[in-house]
């Protein structure tokens, strides 16, 4: 594929040389994307990663502590001295000029390429709060490049493809405003964030929470300014581990579907209450990532010549036939999880989802609540602190802000981001293109439980005969009590039986 100017200019050569500016690159989804523009594109120019400092860490020591990730083993075997290239650089996305020094603005001048991944991915934050971190960021940024950045090529703004959720069937178009987001960042300023609260139903036209209004109103933002810098926007569906690069199963954190089956896995979680035969649109985030690389490419190339109000748009998502049933995940998960299982679970991973929500309270009180409780006290009895209904309550939490999308299914078009490969020459599409299996259930999911245990659980490959054994122990002393139980109720049930015949 030629750009505008007909010849080839190749993804690597687009980034050679050519400094990038990234916001939420400490998080999991900015990770990914810093290691694979090291690994992949080993001439890019330096890579400024805004930080700010947390629990006492300076930014220098945090982007340490992100050189020492797993995730870039294999950089530091091919590559070591790339990771002199990530350039920490103080700010805070809440404040004005992303809380920014004016020296440090000034070192952006050579900045090529920016993603804007930092955001808010709280469903339940205070609408000031997410209208700061997901809104007026994501202004500040574009002012600041437009007034600093002249060799400017591409700016990526990371959205989430539930940014509309209304919609069932989601296009890769820009969907119109639910409200003026200038009058909304004007408004913060105004009002006290429990009034902003207080009209949050009415402002957001009944949008599940915070967060997707937010994002939605971000891109309207990408619209406002798409006459002055050459946007594109990705929308990821639900961001997951990692399916081949830079290894498989890697995750940093436990959100959604990973913290479900990580507290099943532990026999925390005995029930969710979702309907069962549900889809969850679930992709890798190297999938994603690769598709923010090559959106930024093809706009700072194909689609440089490109006049104003140029917004390409990427739903970055798989397609209804390769989402995952929750049913089939859950079950799946589990025979994973008796293969390589965790060494401190605390009972045997059981349980099942449920779409009665008498049954759900009833499972999660006798099944969830009060085991927990009981061993609370336990553990309170022993000297230690107790933990597991602090745990259930977060867990609880997660749930009821995850059951509107649970609950609900979409499908998303996905043309544009399926055809970024094939513009590609061969070089370039084995670096960058994706292959997705017609099932996520299969390979990917088996090979993601040894890395989650080995990296985010911190559970060594050398406990699994041991957790092996304790598992076995634990079915046995399960089928014990229910056995038992079994015993005790038929005894009762034959006992009233015997007296009401006398």
């Amino acid at each position: 594929m030629t750009t505008q100017s007909g010849c080839y200019e190749s993804v690597t050569d687009f980034y050679a040389n050519k400094d990038v500016f990234l916001t939420g690159g400490t998080g999991f989804l900015g990770k990914v994307l810093i290691e694979k523009l090291l690994r992949s594109c080993p001439d890019i120019g330096r890579i400024f990663v805004l930080m700010r400092n947390k629990r006492g860490k300076s930014i220098e020591t945090r982007v340490t502590e992100l050189a020492a990730c797993p995730l870039f083993d294999r950089l530091k075997e091919e590559n070591k001295s790339a990771l002199n290239k990530v350039v920490p650089v103080f700010g805070d996305i809440t404040q004005l000029r992303l809380g920014m020094y004016e020296e440090d603005i000034q070192r952006l001048s050579n900045v090529s390429v920016a993603f804007h991944l930092a955001a808010s991915v709280r469903f339940d934050d205070p609408l000031r709060d997410a209208i700061k971190t997901n809104i007026c960021s994501t202004q500040e940024l574009f002012e600041m490049l437009k007034a600093t950045a002249p060799q400017l090529r591409a700016v990526v703004h990371v959205s989430t493809a539930y940014s509309n959720p209304e919609n069932r069937y989601v296009e890769e178009k820009l969907y119109p405003p639910k409200f003026d987001w200038k009058k909304l960042v004007q408004a913060v300023d105004r009002y006290e964030p429990e009034a902003l609260d207080a009209l949050m139903q009415k402002l957001s036209q009944n949008s599940p929470n915070t967060y997707t209004y937010t994002k939605g109103l971000a891109e309207q933002v990408c619209n406002d300014y798409s006459t002055e810098l050459p946007l594109a926007i990705v929308r990821p569906s639900v961001v997951l581990f990692t399916i081949a690069e830079p290894m498989s199963g890697w995750v940093d954190n436990f959100n959604g579907p990973t913290g479900m089956l990580v507290s099943a896995g532990l026999g925390i979680t005995r029930t969710a209450y979702l309907r069962p035969k549900n889809r969850i649109n679930i992709i890798p985030v190297d999938v994603v990532v690769k598709t923010i690389i090559l959106a930024a490419w093809k706009r700072g190339t194909i689609e440089r010549a490109c006049g104003p109000k140029h917004l390409p748009i990427y739903n970055s998502a798989v397609t209804y036939e390769q989402s995952l049933e929750y049913q089939e995940m859950l079950d799946r998960g589990k025979e994973y999880l008796y293969a390589v299982p965790f060494s401190r679970m605390l009972w045997v991973p059981r349980g099942y989802p449920t779409d009665w929500k008498t049954l759900y309270y009833f499972k999660l009180i006798f099944t969830m609540l009060l085991p927990s409780f009981l061993l609370d006290l336990l553990i309170r009895m022993f000297g230690h602190k107790p933990f597991l209904m602090k745990l259930q309550s977060r867990i609880y939490g997660s749930e009821v802000s995850l059951r509107y999308f649970v609950r609900n299914e979409w499908e998303f078009e996905t043309k544009q981001t399926d055809n970024l490969p094939s513009l590609l020459d061969e070089k370039d599409r084995n670096t960058f293109g994706w292959y997705m299996p017609r099932k996520l259930t299969g390979k990917y999911l088996e090979n993601a439980y040894p890395t989650i245990r080995r990296y985010l659980m911190k559970d060594p490959d050398e406990t699994i005969p041991y957790a092996k054994r304790k598992l076995a122990r634990m079915i046995l002393a399960d089928r014990i009590i229910s056995i038992i139980v079994c015993c005790l109720t038929l005894v009762a049930m034959y006992r009233r039986m015997f007296a009401e015949s006398l």
